[in-house]
């Protein structure tokens, strides 16, 4: 950020909650507060508190501010709170406003009782609710797009795009996925303020090609080509933090487990096998035969790895070098330090 001149910070978190944490790494409101307020929970650790303290810190002495901002769209609501506050005083504007944070409500609500297994959900006022939604957002846009500032045109760009997947299934269309969704708001966030990003997302999102899912990083590469580079992390040993609710959700509880056993002949025992412990590659100037192999891989996060999920965990064989652009290798990792309730 000091060196590289990075201005926007932006996590697989969603857009109206990061947008309120920005406003609060820039205010005097207690950063812990606000990040359990403003995040899912898979982000309420310690080291993203203190990276936000030094944000905060950076701002108070720079003009250029850091922005804090967030692509996923798993949590609405903020989003219409941001538009209910635009000072436009049209009737129609209100409405419109009003409308959208009522579908915005429901379909956050619908997405966190999920985690209650005697939970039953409706899909079909789920998709109806989102149908609405994302039509009413389509005509605010064409609207008032032109009248609203950077803020409230990317907090209406997330209602939009988190109602679309459940507007698609309704034409039974299921063919937009959550990462398209995501990449679609981080070219919005990058047009809106035209800085350079930073995103933190995991490393299945992130890569330029599926991998376990869709992968966001193949569609930012489409449209940006060089400019976007997709930097892994990985490790061998230790412990992870994970959550066995199956909604992300400001509330889930985490814990720490300990990383399985490695698999023979997996990239983790190739990579753990190296002299150095820490260490960066680049695979654009790195011809290292080592990364010409496709291999299989366990990736880590979200969920403890089970009998039951493990399957889930392992990729098909594949080849680092072209999945992502570099990797940073931590041989031995903690579990992070999750912010205690309260």
């Amino acid at each position: 950020m000091e060196k590289n001149d990075f201005k926007i910070v932006a996590f697989e978190s969603a857009y109206g909650d990061a947008a309120l944490l920005n406003e609060a790494v820039n205010s005097d409101q207690d950063l812990n507060t606000a990040l359990k307020s403003g995040m899912t929970s898979i982000w309420q650790t310690g080291e993203i508190a203190d990276l936000l303290a030094w944000i905060r810190t950076y701002n108070k002495s720079h003009k250029d501010r850091v922005i804090i901002s967030g692509f996923d769209t798993n949590s609405l609501a903020n989003n219409a709170a941001i538009l209910k506050k635009n000072p436009i005083a049209e009737k129609a504007y209100s409405e419109m406003a009003d409308a959208l944070d009522k579908k915005a409500k429901f379909q956050d609500e619908m997405w966190e009782k999920q985690n209650d297994p005697s939970f039953r959900l409706d899909m079909k006022a789920v998709i109806d609710n989102g149908t609405e939604g994302y039509l009413l957002a389509k005509k605010m846009d064409s609207i008032y797009k032109a009248k609203i500032d950077v803020n409230s045109r990317l907090a209406l760009d997330n209602l939009r795009l988190g109602f679309e997947i459940l507007y698609e299934a309704g034409k039974k269309n299921y063919n937009v996925s959550r990462d398209y969704i995501m990449a679609e708001m981080i070219a919005k966030i990058q047009t809106g303020y035209n800085k350079k990003m930073i995103l933190f997302a995991h490393n299945a999102h992130i890569a330029l090609k599926p991998i376990l899912v869709d992968g966001m990083g193949g569609y930012i590469k489409k449209k940006y080509g060089k400019e976007y580079y997709a930097m892994a992390t990985f490790t061998g040993f230790g412990t992870y933090s994970a959550t066995t609710a199956p909604r992300a959700v400001k509330k889930n509880e985490y814990k720490a487990y300990p990383l399985p056993e490695q698999m023979k002949n997996s990239w983790e025992e190739k990579l753990s096998s190296k002299e150095n412990k820490n260490y960066f590659v680049n695979f654009r100037t790195n011809k290292d035969s080592l990364y010409q192999n496709a291999l299989k891989m366990r990736f880590i996060g979200y969920g403890p790895v089970t009998p039951e999920t493990e399957k889930f965990t392992i990729t098909e064989p594949i080849k680092l070098n072209e999945c992502f652009d570099g990797m940073i290798f931590i041989k031995n990792t903690s579990a992070v330090e999750h912010l205690t309730a309260g």
